[in-house]
Formats: structure tokens, C-alpha cells, sequence
């Protein structure tokens, strides 16, 4: 809930609490553990034969020696102690490598992700891999392991094929049903309602929203996992209405989101992989000449939950520029968050480094060239852990209307970017702050005021019309700005219609 209170912006960044951040792999580890056990189960069954793409894995491993030393020193590095090493039964969970082979090998032809939901809270397995791979890649030879070209490779095959061949046929509606594990369950679609609606004093029905009800058939209409991953919204105009459309001194939000960091003044370069997560502009950027705008600027950074919209829109009205696909690692964690940790690894990796995986991660960057007092923005959409499908829908020269859509993730991906150049004065709504709100920004939704630095503090923040198109804040109070560029901080606020 909004507070409707000025909120300061430490200088230069600010994160939120991660806890349980994307939603994608619950922190219970019984519940990883009762998941990665299960699974190797069901593969014990099948026996299914190594696919020739495990294959030319296994066979890339085996021929290089540093690279079989660290596949097997990830598994032995795992703290022989529960819950990290054993399942209930005190079997280990993971035998070695190959074992591990075996686990992908049915994962990417027979696994979807899962709707779960334990006597405590509900835990989200939407990461399979992610979630064999949770304890052994926060160990050291993990992280080196993970960094490795011709790891990715070999991951990004692997998962192309999850894709292709698995998520996108019918053969995984198999999770997309109304059984009390389906993820048109009444818990699962209840948990989808109360993220996505808004207004407390009205409430939308999952098929009043997404325009999908059983009267389509057993899954809804869906015609596959990814079908249901990507849906749209039922009515864009009355459920997301695009936030003040005419006035290009506003930015709105290119994701369905919540906010995990906000920083400010951001180096050329700096130490991404530590603790705070710095944001190092070229290395983010790859070093693209449009880099060096950013320079000293501000990256607003937001994450989506499995239940989340995964579609993006573009906060801008304005030309793109240029669209680049960086191909980067699937399952990097940096030490940090991993077993080096004095706390202990992230229980849902890489949820609390999403700062990190900004510069290594497989990502999309699209410039958008916008007219003043915006000029120049880039979005920066991230791939995390499974498939890291960043699928860009618009290409260089496009002209793109604020809220239009321009992208979107295909399972995996679950954080983005916005960054913008130097020299512009920035007034966010409250709940941009990393952790003030419990609640998604909603895409098209204002997220924040820009103006230059010439121009008076406050300018265009008072007196606008009490009906003017938007949300105000999502209970219909209006937004109270917060100018918010160095740390001088200015309140406005906003009408609601």
C-alpha cells in the first residue's frame, strides 16, 4: 500500500528486502528437496535414453579437464549437513554429474513447471532446473563452473530445446489444469487474482482479466505452458490504462513489477559482484557507445514474480534505436549470495542477486530515443535461471507510442532495467521505492516524473487536473511524488480520476 509519504532516496543506491523476491523457487527447502527427490524418481523410471544434446554435453565436460573438476567438486562442495545434502529419506539428492545429466536429460522433455501449495505458504517451484541446481551452483566450483562459454553453451541448448520441443506443445498442459497442483487451481488462480487487481472495492475474476474461463475446454483455451506463461490481458484499456499518453515528461512502468533497486549516480564501471550490487554501466550495457550516457545516471531495477504479466511495454513515447540480444549465463550466483556467505546461500537463487545477474545474465537492451525531457532511455530485460527468453518484438527504427508493447519472456526472465542518462531530474511515485510496497507497480502504470536540471523544482507536479488518466496510487488516492535525483527530494502530488 502506498503511504502517500515523501520517502528519501539514499545516496547513491538503495535495495529492498529480497525475501521470497520472484516467487520462482519457495525458500522452504523441504519443499526443494521433496521436488528434486520426485524428480529423480520419475527419471529413475523412465529411463529415458541421453538425448544427443546431453550428450554433446557430457561429452564437452568429460574432455576438458578443469571443467570436469569443477561439474564434480559443485556436488562435493555442498555442506554434507541437512537440508542441503540429503532428501527425507537420507539419500543424497544428486549422486554426481552424471546423475545430474540424467535429472536435465528428463527435465527438458517430460517436466513443466509446478503449482504448489504447502500447509504454511505457498511455494512456487517455477524453476525445475534452477531448483536441482539450487544448492550445488551457490558453492565455489558452482560459480566458476557457471561463468564457463562453453557451459552456457552447451545450458542454452539444453533449454532451447525445453522450449521448443516441451513448453510450447501441449504436451505440457499438463500442469495447466484444475487439480489441486494445477495452475488453474482455485488456490493458484486466487493467489494470480489478488496480485493482479488493483482496486480493492472491485475485484476481477481470472477470466474477467485474462479472458480465459473453463467454458474453453480442461485447460482454459491454453494451447501450451508457454500460452499460458505469455497470456495477455482481457481488456488492455481497462485493466492497464496507459498513464498520462500525451504528456512525454512522465515514464511508465515497462513491466508488471516490484521494485528492487534504485540507484543513482552509477559508475563506468564498478564492482558488480560484491556486496550493494553497484551497477557497472558498460559491463551492463556491453560496452555499447550509448553506454556512456548513462553514465552518473540512474537505473531503476523491478522483478516479476512467476504469478506476474510477463509482457513488456515501453514507458516512453519515441523512436527505438537500437535492439541488442546479449547471449549470457543461465545459472551464475556470485559468491555473495552462495555458501561463502556467513548466513548461507540464497535459498531461491538468484533471486538476491539480481543486481549481479544484470551484467552476466542473457539480456535484451533496447534504446529508446524520447522526446525531451526524457531523451534517451534504455530497457533492460533480464533472463534468470530456466530457458532466459528475452523475445523483443520491436526492431531499429520502429516508432513506439508510451505503453505499446515491445517484448516479452517465454518462461525464465523475470527482471528489468530501466535506465536513464545523466543530467535529468527524476520525481518517482512512492512505491518505486524498493521495499515500501508489497504490491506489483502495474505496467502502464506512472512510475516517474522527468524533468531537466534547468527546470524549477516541482514544476508541472501541483495542479494537475483532479480526472487525468491514470491510477493516482492503485487504491485511488493518487500518487505523491518524490524528486529524487543526488537525494534532494520534493513531494507532488497527482489526481486520480
Amino acid at each position: 500500500m502506498a503511504s502517500g509519504i515523501p520517502v528519501h532516496l539514499p545516496w547513491p543506491y538503495h535495495h529492498g528486502r529480497t525475501h521470497r523476491t520472484g516467487g520462482w523457487l519457495t525458500e522452504n527447502p523441504d519443499t526443494v528437496v521433496s521436488f528434486v527427490r520426485k524428480v529423480a524418481l520419475e527419471e529413475a523410471k523412465a529411463k529415458l535414453p541421453l538425448h544427443p544434446i546431453i550428450q554433446k554435453f557430457q561429452e564437452a565436460v568429460d574432455g576438458c579437464p578443469d571443467l570436469r573438476m569443477f561439474a564434480s567438486a559443485m556436488l562435493t562442495e555442498v555442506p554434507d549437513k541437512p537440508p542441503y545434502i540429503n532428501d527425507p529419506t537420507g539419500t543424497k539428492q544428486v549422486r554426481d554429474f552424471d546423475h545430474l545429466l540424467h535429472l536435465f536429460n528428463y527435465t527438458m522433455q517430460k517436466v513443466a513447471p509446478q503449482w504448489n501449495i504447502n500447509e504454511y505458504n505457498v511455494g512456487l517451484i517455477g524453476t525445475p532446473f534452477n531448483a536441482v541446481l539450487d544448492w550445488p551452483m551457490a558453492t565455489p566450483s558452482g560459480y566458476a563452473f557457471f561463468l564457463r562459454k562453453e557451459v552456457n553453451f552447451h545450458m542454452k541448448r539444453i533449454l532451447d530445446y525445453w522450449r521448443d520441443c516441451f513448453l510450447s506443445t501441449s504436451a505440457s498442459t499438463n500442469v495447466l489444469t484444475e487439480e489441486p497442483n494445477g495452475w488453474l487451481s482455485e488456490e493458484a488462480r486466487k493467489v494470480i487474482e489478488d496480485e493482479t487487481n488493483l482496486d480493492p472495492n472491485h475485484r476481477y475474476s481470472f477470466e474477467e482479466l485474462f479472458g480465459h474461463s473453463r467454458a474453453d475446454g480442461k485447460h482454459w483455451g491454453f494451447k501450451s505452458w508457454d500460452d499460458f506463461f505469455t497470456r495477455k490481458f482481457a481488456d488492455y484499456d481497462k485493466l492497464r490504462p496507459v498513464y498520462a499518453t500525451d504528456d512525454d515528461s512522465w515514464v511508465v512502468s515497462a513491466c508488471e513489477s516490484k521494485p528492487f533497486a534504485l540507484q543513482t549516480h552509477v559508475k563506468a564501471y564498478d564492482a558488480f559482484w560484491l556486496k550493494g550490487q553497484p551497477y557497472s554501466v558498460y559491463e551492463m550495457l556491453e560496452k555499447e557507445e550509448e553506454a556512456e550516457q548513462f553514465v552518473d545516471g540512474t537505473v531503476y531495477q523491478a522483478f516479476l514474480s512467476a504469478t506476474s504479466y510477463h509482457r513488456w511495454h515501453s514507458p516512453v513515447n519515441g523512436i527505438i534505436k537500437k535492439v541488442k540480444l546479449i547471449h549470457g549465463t543461465m545459472f551464475s550466483e556470485p559468491t555473495i549470495t552462495g555458501f561463502m556467505n556467513p548466513e548461507g546461500p540464497d535459498p531461491a537463487a538468484p533471486d538476491r542477486a539480481q543486481g549481479y545477474i544484470t551484467h552476466v545474465a542473457t539480456r535484451a537492451l533496447i534504446f529508446i530515443e524520447a522526446p525531451e525531457p526524457v531523451g534517451l532511455i534504455c530497457v533492460v530485460t533480464v533472463g534468470m535461471a530456466d530457458v532466459s527468453t528475452c523475445d523483443v518484438t520491436v526492431t531499429q527504427g520502429d516508432t513506439v507510442s508510451k505503453g505499446q508493447e515491445i517484448g516479452m519472456f517465454h518462461h525464465g526472465g523475470s527482471t528489468h532495467c530501466l535506465l536513464f542518462r545523466k543530467g535529468v531530474n527524476l520525481t518517482w511515485v512512492t512505491d518505486a521505492f524498493p521495499g515500501v510496497s508489497s504490491k506489483n507497480l502495474p505496467v502502464r502504470g506512472a512510475l516517474v516524473h522527468v524533468s531537466t536540471a534547468d527546470t524549477q523544482v516541482g514544476d508541472g507536479l501541483h495542479g494537475f487536473p483532479e480526472r487525468r488518466h491514470g491510477y493516482g496510487d492503485r487504491y485511488g488516492r493518487g500518487y505523491r511524488g518524490n524528486y529524487g535525483h543526488g537525494g534532494y527530494i520534493k513531494g507532488g502530488y497527482l489526481g486520480y480520476h
